[in-house]
This record gives structure tokens, C-alpha cells and sequence, in this order.
């Protein structure tokens, strides 16, 4: 089995998730619901939601969720930080501009791609009889944008507001052109993000607009410094590479630098899990990667446990508590490493979900349970004493029962973790009822008292 097999599951963080409030864990959240995500753009033909989440001393991601009707335009932008991507639903084709070359990336459902940063692109999506949405999801490490002066910056910006914030004289010179021709291209009211197009006749002479866009991107144009060369690029598929681990309770595949060229220098590597109905992700933490996923098809529990303090001390304050929560299509999810999870998919649906790893490199996530156990590799008697076990033999019989690793049969486990969790919900209102009650009491005696 390749070392690459078990970097899996998903979401994200390390340190706290902003805008989010958390009952388990002040600070930080590892849900975030599809309620939670912000309008940034929306129109006819296409619309953009995102989250921020924020890893504390390690920096920040941007997700953001890209949706385009067939036969429509995301307009050029530049990158001011990397791009990872991962295309759900329909086909497109991103074009983009890099320092050598422009390329060309034909794109469907379940492939994987990263942009540079200072890469310009634009998407369109194909026209489809079905009337099927290209849908993107994208994530930007915000770390490499964080200004030190302090001042807001985006993970991308529109080419064409980058232009007209020239004066007027400075741009007719720098194109060429007529005074009136620049009026027309400055002052005209800005386009939403995602826009309506159709391809024309190529035969047809390209107007003005269509030129100038030609000269910001580089490609066309008279000079040696447009005319440059255009490839196809290859992406990756999940849908079509072999899984890394794959039995009866599902499959799961993590994506290198050997699988995707296009990862060489990245803090990303995308990753998906598919988990038949009654199956899990077996228990175990990530050393060195935080994660961050989106659901992409039906639903499931996580559960998070934290690591333990050999101090015994705990900061009830600033304490973090095992928690467990349910996720749904939209949904998106967070475990810091260090944290051991599993995931669960209910009786009556599977459980799908697509993410991005940070700090991946050299990563070769621990399980606890099934075969691949890192208690296989230990001592029997160690082990025993670690559990304060009454014998070795009992260690023995707990490490041989489970004949899977990786992906294992999990049948009720998620319904019984929905009910323990709104049970422990139930509990927290009771004892915060009785907190609050003790408190009012507290300060009617001191009042009476007083009196």
C-alpha cells in the first residue's frame, strides 16, 4: 500500500475558525454549515458564496464555493496567492497566464487543479443540454496575502479594475489609443464577476474590448512578449485514478506531488473520501497536516477527540473538549492535527467528501483501530499498561478482532453518535439552566444582605 493511502479525511484549522461561535471550544469551531457563508457575487448567471477560516500563528484559508450556468464567463482575474480547486458538477475550460506560457485546462467533475499565485486566469463553462451548473470549489491560503501594514487584501483582483484605476492620459499612451476609446473602457459601469457568453465567429475581427482584454491577459497581439505558447494541461481525476484504499466500506484518495505536477511548492494537497452507508473512517490523527473538506454528497457524524495533557492540568476556560457533530451536503469541516477523528456515514446513506490537507508534506497519518493500528507495532505488555489492562491477553484479543484497516464497518454508528451528541446538547442547557440559577440566588442573598 502506497505511505500516500492514508492521507485522508477532512477539514480544517489549527488554532481557531473566526465568525463562528463554538460552545465546545472558545474560539474555534470545526463546522462550518452552508448557512454560514457569505454572498459575494449573484446574478443570472452565476453567483459566489465563501468562509474564511483562520489558523491562528499558522495563517488563514479563503473557501470559496464558484457556481456558473452553461455558456458563461468568470472574468480574468490575477492571483495574489495560490489556487487549489476542485470542480464538482459540469465542464469548462480555465485558461490561464503563466510567466512562460498560456495554458489551457479542460475541467469536469472530479478533477483537481492548483494556480499559482500571480497567475491570471478565466473560466467558461461549457454550454450543456442538460442545463448543468459548473460548480468550483476553491480554497486560497491566505498566508502569503497578510499585509503587515495591516491593509485589506482579496485572494484575487479583477484585471479590468486594476486598469481603470489609471488615469486616463497614462492609459492612452500605454495602449495606443484614442482618448474617446479609453472614455469608453474607464467609465463605463463594472461587470458582476460572472457574466453571460457566447463563442463568435473566430473568423470575425476582435473589437477593441476584446483586444485590450487580449493584451492584459498576453495572449495575441503583435508583439514577441503576447505570442506566447499555448499547451494543454493535464488535471487529476478522482473519478478516474484507482483508489488508494478501497473494500466493500469504501474508498479514499489523497493526491501527490507524483500524481499532479502542479502541487510542486504547494501547502495543499486535495484529497476525497467515499464511505458506504454503515462504514467509517477509522480512528486517527494527522502529525503534521490540518484539514479542510467539504461535504459533496449525503451526510455523516465527526467525531474529534483532543489530545491529552500528561499534566493532568486543564485551563477550564481555554480547555478544548472532544466534540462530535453532524455534517450535510454544503457542509464544511475542520480537524487541527494532532486531533484524532473518524468520520461516519448513516445506515441509509453514503457519506462523500472532498478536502485539502496543509502541511502535507511528509505526512503519514496514525490509525488507532483495524490493521493498520500504530498499537500493532508496540509491545503487548506496553500496551496493556498504557490501558492499565489486566493482562496482555486482553490487549491480544482487542488488536486481532478487526481483519480491516482504513475503511471499516461501522452499522448504527452514526445514529448512536447523533444521539449521545443531543443528549450532551440537553446536558450543557440543564447545567447552564442550574448555573444561572445558582447565580441569580447568589445575587439575591447579596442583595439581601446588603439591604
Amino acid at each position: 500500500m502506497k505511505s500516500k493511502a492514508v492521507v485522508l479525511v477532512g477539514v480544517i484549522l489549527l488554532c481557531e475558525l473566526a465568525a463562528i461561535n463554538s460552545e465546545e471550544w472558545p474560539g474555534f469551531s470545526p463546522l462550518v454549515t452552508k448557512e454560514n457563508r457569505r454572498t459575494l457575487t449573484l446574478t443570472e448567471s452565476g453567483g459566489i458564496t465563501a468562509v474564511d477560516v483562520h489558523v491562528g500563528c499558522r495563517g488563514s484559508y479563503h473557501l470559496q464555493f464558484i457556481t456558473m450556468e452553461p455558456g458563461s464567463l468568470f472574468l480574468p482575474v490575477l492571483l495574489h496567492t495560490d489556487m487549489l480547486f476542485y470542480v464538482h458538477t459540469g465542464r469548462g475550460t480555465v485558461t490561464y497566464i503563466s510567466e512562460d506560457e498560456t495554458d489551457e485546462i479542460d475541467v469536469v467533475r472530479g478533477d483537481v487543479y492548483r494556480l499559482q499565485q500571480g497567475t491570471a486566469f478565466y473560466v467558461r463553462s461549457h454550454p450543456d443540454p442538460t442545463r448543468e451548473k459548473l460548480r468550483v470549489h476553491a480554497i486560497f491560503d491566505k498566508t502569503d496575502i497578510e499585509d503587515p501594514l495591516g491593509f485589506s487584501v482579496s485572494a484575487y483582483s479583477n484585471l479590468s479594475d486594476m486598469v481603470r484605476g489609471f488615469d486616463e492620459k497614462v492609459l492612452q499612451s500605454g495602449f495606443g489609443v484614442s482618448e474617446e476609446t479609453i472614455r469608453g473602457l474607464k467609465w463605463v459601469p463594472a461587470p458582476p464577476s460572472i457574466v453571460p457568453t457566447t463563442r463568435g465567429n473566430e473568423t470575425e475581427k476582435p473589437n477593441w474590448k476584446e483586444g485590450i482584454v487580449e493584451a492584459l491577459l498576453g495572449v495575441g497581439g503583435p508583439t514577441d512578449v503576447m505570442n506566447k505558447k499555448t499547451t494543454k494541461t493535464k488535471t487529476y481525476n478522482f473519478f478516474e485514478a484507482k483508489p488508494d484504499v478501497a473494500n466493500r466500506n469504501g474508498w479514499s484518495t489523497a493526491v501527490t506531488r507524483e500524481d499532479l505536477r502542479a502541487l510542486e511548492g504547494s501547502n495543499l494537497a486535495p484529497f476525497m473520501v467515499n464511505l458506504s452507508r454503515g462504514s467509517m473512517m477509522g480512528p486517527h490523527w494527522n502529525p503534521r497536516a490540518t484539514e479542510i473538506a467539504v461535504v459533496i454528497q449525503g451526510q455523516g457524524m465527526v467525531q474529534m477527540v483532543c489530545p491529552s495533557d500528561p499534566s493532568g492540568k486543564v485551563d477550564d476556560d481555554f480547555a478544548c473538549r472532544n466534540t462530535k457533530f453532524k455534517v450535510e451536503e454544503g457542509d464544511a469541516f475542520v480537524v487541527p492535527r494532532f486531533h484524532p477523528m473518524t468520520q461516519v456515514s448513516y445506515n441509509n446513506d453514503t457519506f462523500v467528501f472532498v478536502g485539502f490537507s496543509s502541511m502535507a508534506g511528509n505526512n503519514h497519518p496514525q490509525f488507532l483501530a483495524g490493521r493498520s493500528s500504530v498499537l500493532q507495532a508496540l509491545d503487548r505488555d506496553v500496551v496493556a499498561a498504557s490501558f492499565n489492562a489486566p493482562n496482555a491477553s486482553t490487549i491480544e484479543g482487542l488488536l486481532a478482532s478487526q481483519g480491516e484497516s482504513i475503511i471499516l464497518a461501522c452499522t448504527s454508528c452514526a445514529e448512536e453518535l447523533e444521539r449521545t451528541m443531543e443528549e450532551d446538547i440537553e446536558r450543557r442547557k440543564r447545567e447552564e439552566e442550574e448555573a444561572k440559577k445558582r447565580e441569580a440566588a447568589a445575587t439575591k442573598r447579596e442583595e439581601d444582605e446588603a439591604k
